[in-house]
């Protein structure tokens, strides 16, 4: 603590000395000797930003902005102390880990700036996904020139990301290898081509994954897709990998297994969409309008010591995205494939049908905690119930007591202006998740499998008439259609507001230097520059003809 005013040091040191455990009643309400006597010492400040990202914050990232002194007295600042706290389950502060004093009143803290302690002094960082507080005070040069420390800020609190900030990096391509036996080859291939357009169940099969810098033996590696996308071995197959996958030909329970953060990998093998721009441009507007969903990027693939080609590193949705996205991760998803609407005839307790859980009771998981959602169908059967019984008029107040009704006229929104046929509301609807969130006892809905999006062919197809029950329970109500209307407007101006041109054209750029031919490329380079020609058109013409289309129907 050298070079700091003695009453600063004396402060941060009583503070250190409550964190090490000495003395009863740390708990993180330090209270420093009154130096001065100062009746009006410095008020509290607010902690105004944790930096670019304010719920799951990298470290490297931090960039504490704190509100400016108040002092009734007019004293003169003299430094601005902060620190950052582990937090126990309760909210409460557990063990400071870093702390900061700086004199100069308008710059924003890093950590840099100040000192770890703690599990942070042995790491060099703060710990990867682990609840944290920070609080901060000024201090002030009081009467005769000694020092008044004010009261401590509200703690703030965040959450440290996990390390896969920086896969999903989209400055980075990263390379990915997946070896796997003949065995597991032929399994694969047998179950890569779904028989139509139907639900479909693959299975995972043994096999070694790598990044360049860790590789791991005995994971899971199964092929995905569609009756539109799906591809066996021999071809630009899309694949999962699962790194904790539990093989029935190993006894006991699979060791948890994390790669920057991440317990699964999905690559989409982008073959239905020329141009590779598509998810990343639907994903980036639905983030946008404020509706969860995976994060993605691109990243090369290579199988078997074979090149396979860029794909699209997408997160997975597990129950580490629910809670980068809901007040609690413990609620009970959904998937809904081909032609799923939610009515309860598509809803079986053996897994067969078109709905089917993401969460299954698992012996390897423990015991589920209390509050969380029953892992069975039970809650979506409860869902589907109280849309059965909707009213018919003033239906939108109706939906809201279930629905986060926002959000899902925002995805709703999203799908028109993007015109994506292949989601929830329209013809095959299909690719979407729904979440119940037990922290506010509403269902939220998730979109995926946004690649057939911004196809010119559909320029002049309005989407205003949606075959999903719920899309047409809102249009036959005139308040709840205004408000998909208004959520529609606020959609577009969000698209002309990204510069979409801007978006598409860098991604083409970046195309052209990562797409070498290869025997996994589906395209030549002249469709993929045709594939961004259709692109553009739309980009160019949607937002008139979804606004006309309004118009047409008095909205």
């Amino acid at each position: 603590m050298a070079g700091l005013p003695p009453h600063v040091a004396l402060a941060t040191l009583a503070t250190v000395v409550c964190a090490l455990g000495a003395g009863a009643g740390c708990t993180g309400e330090i209270i420093d000797p009154d130096v001065c006597g100062d009746p009006s010492p410095p008020a509290a400040p607010a902690i105004l930003s944790l930096g670019p990202r304010q719920d799951f914050v990298v470290p490297g990232e931090v960039e504490l902005e704190v509100s400016p002194l108040v002092d009734v007295d007019g004293d003169p600042f003299e430094a601005l102390e902060v620190e950052i706290w582990t937090r126990n389950d309760d909210g409460t502060a557990r063990e400071r880990v870093w702390s900061a004093v700086t004199t100069d009143p308008a710059r924003r803290v890093r950590l840099a700036d100040g000192t770890f302690e703690g599990i942070a002094a042995f790491l060099g960082d703060l710990e990867a996904w682990r609840d944290h507080l920070v609080r901060a005070r000024h201090v002030v040069q009081g009467a005769g020139g000694c020092a008044s420390a004010g009261a401590w800020s509200d703690k703030v609190d965040f959450r440290t990301d996990d390390g896969s900030a920086t896969i999903f990096d989209a400055a980075v391509v990263r390379d990915y290898r997946i070896d796997l036996p003949p065995e597991s080859v032929a399994s694969i291939n047998a179950e890569a081509i779904p028989p139509g357009c139907v639900p479909y169940q693959r299975s995972y099969y043994t096999g070694t994954f790598s990044d360049g810098a860790t590789t791991l033996p005995g994971v899971g590696v199964k092929a995905k897709g569609g009756c539109g996308s799906a591809r066996d071995l021999s071809r630009k197959t899309a694949l999962k990998v699962h790194l904790s996958w539990d093989d029935a030909q190993v006894a006991g329970c699979p060791a948890k297994r994390r790669l920057a953060g991440l317990e699964r990998f999905t690559f989409n093998n982008m073959v239905q969409d020329p141009s590779m721009s598509h998810e990343h441009l639907a994903y980036a507007l639905y983030d946008a309008m404020g509706v969860p969903v995976p994060r993605a990027t691109f990243a090369r693939l290579h199988v078997n010591g074979t090149y396979y080609g860029l794909y699209l590193n997408l997160e997975t949705i597990d129950r580490r995205f629910l809670a980068r996205h809901f007040g609690s991760n413990r609620g009970a998803l959904y998937e809904g494939t081909y032609f799923c609407d939610l009515v309860a005839s598509n809803v079986r307790d053996d897994d067969s049908g078109c709905l089917t859980r993401s969460f299954s009771p698992d012996a390897c998981d423990g015991t589920p905690d209390p509050g969380d959602d029953p892992l069975d169908y039970t809650p979506l059967r409860d869902l589907i119930a109280k849309i059965d019984a909707l009213p018919t008029t003033d239906v939108a107040p109706a939906m809201a007591q279930f629905l986060d009704l926002d959000e899902w006229l925002a995805v709703w929104a999203v799908d028109l202006v993007l015109a994506h046929w292949d989601g929830h509301f329209y013809n095959l609807r299909n690719n979407y998740r729904v979440y119940h969130d037990p922290a506010t006892d509403r269902w939220s809905l998730i979109p995926s499998g946004v690649d057939q999006t911004m196809q010119h062919r559909h320029v002049g197809d309005t989407l205003l008439n949606p075959s999903a029950r719920l899309g047409q329970m809102c249009l036959a109500d005139a308040t709840c259609a205004a408000a998909f209307a208004a959520k529609v407007r606020q959609a577009l101006d969000l698209f002309a507001s990204m510069n979409m041109t801007s978006r598409r054209q860098a991604l083409q750029d970046r195309i052209g230097t990562l797409v070498v031919p290869d025997a996994g490329r589906e395209y030549d380079a002249t469709r993929t520059a045709n594939s961004h020609t259709d692109t553009q058109r739309f980009i160019d013409e949607r937002p008139a003809a979804v606004l006309n289309a309004l118009a047409a129907r008095g909205l």
